[in-house]
């Protein structure tokens, strides 16, 4: 296969990722208000780990119990360094959400993208053009107009609020180089399925276990279509989009994701955009296509 071609199937992996994401926020949203979203969480976890385990299992079954779905020291330890960025990311979020509104908040994080450029650019060699910067900040403008000027007095906010946003961001952003440094050493899926049995795990450390057993079927549905969409085929189609496109760009490609949540918004709950997220969704558009386009020889 062609280098070009290589690209095309990356972006691809890149493209669906944020579609599962997209589709995720609907069963998501609908779980939380049925039940407790500790315990959304929890079944979350549990399916996106169950599916990746039994994934594996396929691939060693199909291999003749070669070596596609072993697991190996490096598949554990990559596994552990994920699982390790992901709760630290997750936790310096939930410190920096109680002093900031969720869409300033979201805006923080989105500081992701520029991080990931940068640390890749470093410890990969991975080089950047003037026209990502340049896509970047379109991107962010329209997210700005999507989903609305961040609420708030931003002069008031403590510089360790937003100082724990943006590690937390670095800590996503952790996630795409690491994958994409040893992405052509290690299983994926095996990976993701050790990294998911930690996540749940760490979560009977910091939840009650108690009233698991109530937990409703309608919560049970919801939770499950949404670990389908996002921990399980989500992630999956990131790490894939890892092998033949760069960190930055896989990044770049999931902005995309607000905007197809406009779209299974409308299609699933008949929530139709406003002008304004229709705009900012336009405007996000041409920013991460710049990036993109190649110039005429």
């Amino acid at each position: 296969m062609s280098a070009g071609a290589d690209r095309r199937v990356g972006l691809s992996w890149a493209v669906a990722s944020a579609v599962g994401s997209a589709f995720m926020a609907v069963p998501w949203k609908l779980a939380n208000d049925v039940g407790s979203a500790a315990h959304s969480v929890l079944v979350l976890l549990l399916v996106a780990a169950l599916g990746n385990t039994l994934m594996s299992f396929g691939q060693r079954l199909r291999s003749g119990g070669g070596r596609a779905g072993r697991l190996r020291a490096i598949d554990f330890a990559v596994a552990v360094g994920l699982a390790g960025f992901t709760l630290f990311g997750n936790h310096l979020a939930a410190l920096a959400i109680q002093e900031m509104s969720p869409s300033m908040m979201n805006l923080l994080l989105r500081s992701e993208l520029p991080i990931t450029a940068l640390a890749a650019w470093v410890l990969l060699g991975e080089r950047v053009s003037r026209r990502f910067w340049v896509g970047t900040a379109i991107a962010m403008g329209g997210l700005v107009v999507l989903q609305g000027a961040p609420s708030g007095d931003v002069a008031s906010l403590r510089v360790g609020a937003m100082g724990l946003a943006i590690a937390s961001a670095a800590c996503f952003a952790a996630l795409a180089v690491v994958t994409r440094a040893y992405i052509h050493r290690i299983d994926p899926v095996g990976v993701n399925a050790v990294r998911l049995w930690i996540a749940v795990g760490l979560w009977f450390v910091f939840n009650d276990a108690s009233g698991i057993e109530t937990i409703p079927p309608d919560q049970w549905r919801y939770a499950t279509a949404a670990a389908i969409c996002g921990p399980f085929f989500g992630r999956l189609s990131l790490m894939l989009s890892a092998r033949t496109i760069e960190a930055w760009l896989s990044s770049l490609v999931m902005l995309l994701g607000p905007i197809f949540t406009l779209g299974t918004a409308y299609a699933l709950l008949d929530d139709w955009p406003t002008r304004a997220q229709l705009t900012g969704g336009a405007i996000m558009l041409v920013g991460i296509a710049l990036p993109l386009w190649r110039r005429r020889r």
